[in-house]
């Protein structure tokens, strides 16, 4: 969310890609699809103007994540099924706890089929929980995303927690109820999940470890692409700046992000066109225009290619944008004024 909802606030709702930007509390967004999809992912999210928060995710599309985590608090991410997805530069697996410090920079590649539940806190709280609960002093606040593995068992246990606190605290929000404070509930699941890492602290280098050249490779040539999204962009240029072979890179891309260079280049572009045909579209831009800003220059293609991955025509785009827009309403009144 851009900010904490000022009241409680409880959603169980099925989204469009289009309407994923604030599906993690804490961490509005930039979504960028990677491949075309129709199917709807639920989001459920359950927040206080407390500051915590649960979420369950099950996402069915593919895309590109990026924003920055709220500031005071932080985030423990169970995951159940990965799918080949990656949060933080962590190649996420199933049964996996993903811990998310206040202020991260956070960037996800989410594959169809990834499905986790979230607890947001304030960062004092999980604090006192690892100091009192695990019996772990922090003396300094972890900079950087971790992860460690859990046995079946125990995320299964977890699991169930989460999905019997998220009905209590679900309903309790649809009537008003819910505290502000951190519920004992709650503070309980994180007790456990505490007790569980400090337990398995020995899988969190293995997980690190496992965070291949391949994946820096690919995040590298990601970083040039946004960079230089008008310029032309030949894989061998961007062999030569990341420094790789061609099959270097196109492994890098696959395992990475699910497609290939060219593909992830095109679906940038395609969503980055999107966002200026929903903004500055309604100024008086035209497609082609807009195209060109982002370094399409194959005109039929672009259309044919965001009809596929959006779903409609990029002047359907332009002209949804143009009915929103405040100014072109008031211009038509005042040509009817008498």
């Amino acid at each position: 969310m851009t900010a904490w909802p000022s009241s409680h606030s409880h959603r169980d709702v099925r989204l469009s890609p289009d309407e994923l930007a604030d599906a993690a509390s804490g961490l509005p967004v930039k979504i960028d699809r990677l491949s075309p999809g129709r199917l709807l992912s639920r989001i459920r999210q359950i927040q206080s103007h407390g500051k915590w928060a649960l979420d369950l995710a099950e996402f069915n599309c593919a895309f590109r994540a990026s924003g920055g985590f709220d500031g005071s608090s932080m985030a423990i991410v169970a995951i159940e099924r990965a799918c080949d997805s990656t949060i933080c530069g962590i190649p996420l697996e199933d049964d996996m706890i993903v811990t998310i410090p206040a202020g991260t920079s956070v960037t996800a590649t989410v594959q169809p089929g990834l499905n986790y539940t979230g607890a947001v806190v304030p960062t004092s709280i999980w604090a006192e929980i690892q100091a009192f609960g695990a019996g772990v002093v922090v003396e300094q606040a972890a900079d950087r995303p971790d992860a460690v593995r859990l046995t079946a068992s125990d995320a299964q246990t977890f699991r169930s927690q989460m999905e019997a606190m998220a009905d209590c605290f679900g309903a309790a929000a649809s009537g008003s109820v819910l505290a502000e404070h951190t519920p004992v509930a709650l503070m309980e699941y994180l007790g456990g999940i505490a007790d569980a890492l400090a337990d398995a602290g020995g899988n969190s280098a293995a997980v690190e470890r496992s965070s291949s050249r391949y994946l820096r490779q690919a995040w590298a040539a990601e970083d040039f692409i946004r960079a230089h999204i008008r310029e032309d962009m030949p894989i061998i240029r961007l062999c030569k700046e990341i420094g790789v072979s061609r099959r270097q890179l196109e492994y890098a891309f696959r395992t990475t992000f699910a497609v290939s260079p060219l593909e992830f280049i095109r679906a940038l572009r395609l969503n980055e066109a999107r966002r200026l045909l929903a903004t500055r579209g309604a100024t008086g831009l035209s497609v082609t225009r807009i195209a060109m800003e982002v370094g399409i220059t194959h005109l039929g293609r672009f259309a044919a290619n965001y009809r596929l991955l959006f779903g409609e025509c990029p002047k359907q785009t332009l002209q949804r944008a143009g009915r929103s827009w405040p100014g072109r309403n008031v211009r038509r009144r005042n040509r009817t004024a008498p």
